[in-house]
């Protein structure tokens, strides 16, 4: 008996459905796409509930006749190609004919479109691949698809789907890569009746800082090389910029967004020598090439591509990103300007003697009869603000040192176990530490406090300290203490994208009682009207921003409850924006603050803050 059989064309559009409908995102890009390659210059995103309830993509582009608009929903139905020599040569976003008839699958669509030169226009309704109405209707020129309850058929699929901040974090993603390359083209973007963007058609750096805000104004830097092979142009930012996510990393190959390792290594190591490891440099890149050497025929979602000559792609563009860099002053240079250097000295005399240098040696010199400098408190050896520990901190004699402890750490969790806590303390004494009054310390490499208590050495881990101090405050605030607000005499204005925006609205009482007095303005700017009375303020901006990331990568990655979710995102955009304690006053302050905590030997980032120097490390470190 045959057991090999065609699959219907309902079952067949729900497995394509898989592949390139992921997300109400996904819906989002295809339609988008679609209204660009269709020649629209102006297109309007409408979405509901983050897409689960609707998501409408209207435009003003050359619409389709009767018959194309029932046609659309056919699989591998496309008027992009014509042979498969076209897929050697492509210059529009679709070319599968996959899109509609897979989104079709697994949702209602409505259809509307209409060409200028027809008197009326053309409705087609499919629900779950079955057409439910294809008729004449009058309509305006261009094209109207509505897709509602997307997987309202695959209920397993939409069960998946995660809160409606992170699926609208996803479609901006999409709308943002579409309308930043075309910024020639004007987009709307609405969100539950309620328009998030306006973009008029720009040039390419005032879009980037109609869509990222103001602040990107000053931030930004041209590239540009124009090669046989390639052109390069677009902005990288500056250096300071940089941020541990790999967000406002953009790359575009003819007018496509494309993800590419080894384009976006290229562009990471240029700036190796400007930026701490770990960090990552935003830019907006546009690449032009010969068609036939990039194949976009990869994946159904056409964003991972190949290239026929990576290698030199890499190379002119790290060259392209260095220039801009150089130019822009943010590279070591070499400086051969004499203008105001040191004049040689006179000749010598002709009558003048030349005696060879002496050295002179003691014998009798033994360096055990010096005695180490004590500090004002009488101790030696160990430490005091200006004694012996000190000054070897400062030469980074430690260094190697360091290297031998035993300061290994635990980054698996990422500040989302913040319940835990070792049941010992990490300096496994059986009392509380408590700071004496006269204190001995050093401080070595602006990271680490070397001190001594009761004739036990302890090191601290300034910036984890830093981070469960600041922790435990904030949980203290968003309880029941809140953080004082020193009010602003000219209010700051920070600018978010509209996702930021409406998380930040959402937990505006909850950065009050961090100290922070947010005003709404519109749908991406906010007045501070007040930030903490520590006095140590900076960068309201990236501050906010940073959180607002973190909390929701928290809450995407491990539904971490609310209040600790912002205590910890805040004490770490924070913990490495303070002066290092110097002062015996401020190291002792430093270490009250720690003792305090509840667990003072480790961070909400489940990282060692204390360790004790015992005597059998002493001696296995020394042999």
């Amino acid at each position: 008996m045959d057991i090999i059989k065609l699959l219907s064309d309902a079952v067949a559009n729900q497995i394509a459905a898989g592949e390139v409908v992921q997300r109400p995102a996904s819906v989002v890009k295809e339609l988008l796409e679609n209204s660009v390659d269709a020649g629209a210059t102006n297109i309007q995103l409408i979405v509901k509930d983050a897409g689960r309830t609707l998501i409408q993509v209207i435009d003003n582009g050359k619409g389709m006749s009767f018959n194309d608009a029932r046609m659309c929903f056919e699989r591998h139905a496309t008027s992009k190609l014509q042979s498969a020599d076209d897929l050697t040569r492509l210059t529009t976003k679709g070319f599968r004919g996959e899109a509609m008839a897979s989104i079709a699958a697994i949702a209602h669509v409505e259809l509307k479109t209409k060409r200028a030169e027809e008197p009326n226009g053309t409705l087609v309704l499919v629900e779950g691949s079955q057409v439910k109405a294809h008729e004449v209707v009058p309509t305006q020129d261009g094209t109207s698809v509505s897709v509602k309850n997307l997987f309202f058929n695959v209920p397993a699929r939409r069960n998946f789907l995660k809160s409606d901040n992170v699926e609208m974090t996803h479609i901006e993603e999409e709308f943002y890569r579409v309308a930043l390359i075309h910024h020639d083209l004007a987009f709307t973007l609405y969100h539950n009746g309620k328009a998030l963007l306006q973009l008029d058609p720009t040039n390419f750096k005032q879009r980037i800082i109609h869509i990222f805000g103001n602040h990107f104004k000053e931030k930004l830097y041209p590239i540009e090389q124009d090669t046989e092979f390639m052109k390069i142009t677009g902005y990288i930012a500056k250096p300071e910029n940089a941020k541990k996510r790999k967000s406002e990393q953009y790359m575009f190959i003819n007018h496509r967004y494309v993800r590419h390792n080894l384009l976006n290594y290229a562009v990471e190591t240029a700036y190796s020598e400007l930026i701490p490891q770990g960090y990552r440099p935003a830019y907006f890149i546009e690449i032009e090439i010969d068609p036939s050497a990039i194949d976009v025929n990869v994946s159904p979602t056409k964003v991972e591509v190949k290239l026929q000559d990576e290698k030199l792609m890499f190379g002119f563009l790290n060259a392209a990103v260095k220039k801009s860099l150089g130019t822009m002053s943010l590279t070591p240079q070499l400086d051969f300007d004499v203008e105001g250097a040191l004049a040689p000295p006179p000749p010598m005399p002709a009558d003048h003697t030349v005696v060879a240098p002496a050295i002179k040696i003691n014998p009798n010199y033994n360096p055990f009869d010096s005695v180490p400098a004590r500090s004002s408190h009488g101790s030696s050896g160990f430490g005091g603000n200006n004694g012996s520990w000190k000054d070897r901190g400062q030469m980074g004699g430690w260094e190697d040192f360091l290297k031998g402890l035993n300061t290994e750490t635990t980054e698996h969790c990422e500040g989302l176990q913040l319940e835990t806590c070792p049941a010992q303390p990490v300096h496994e004494m059986d009392t509380k530490l408590e700071v004496p009054e006269t204190l001995e310390f050093f401080v070595a490499q602006n990271k680490y406090i070397f001190f001594k208590i009761n004739d036990q050495a302890f090191i601290v881990d300034i910036p984890n300290a830093r981070e469960r101090i600041l922790y435990d405050r904030y949980m203290l605030a968003l309880d029941n203490a809140p953080v004082n607000v020193q009010q602003s005499l000219f209010p700051e204005t920070i600018t978010l994208t509209p996702a930021q925006a409406d998380l930040v609205d959402s937990l505006k009482d909850d950065f009050h009682k961090l100290g922070y007095d947010l005003e709404k303005i519109d749908n991406t700017h906010f007045a501070v009207n007040g930030t903490p009375g520590d006095g140590e303020e900076s960068n309201t901006q990236a501050i906010i921003e940073n959180a607002v990331e973190a909390f929701k990568t928290n809450q995407f990655l491990y539904r971490a409850d609310k209040h600790r979710n912002m205590a910890i995102s805040m004490a770490r955009q924070k913990k490495g924006r303070y002066d290092v304690p110097k002062s015996e006053t401020e190291v002792r302050a430093f270490l009250q603050d720690l003792f305090a905590c509840a667990c003072p030997g480790t961070s909400p980032s489940e990282k060692n803050i204390l360790h004790i120097v015992g005597n059998d490390e002493l001696n296995r470190y020394f042999g």
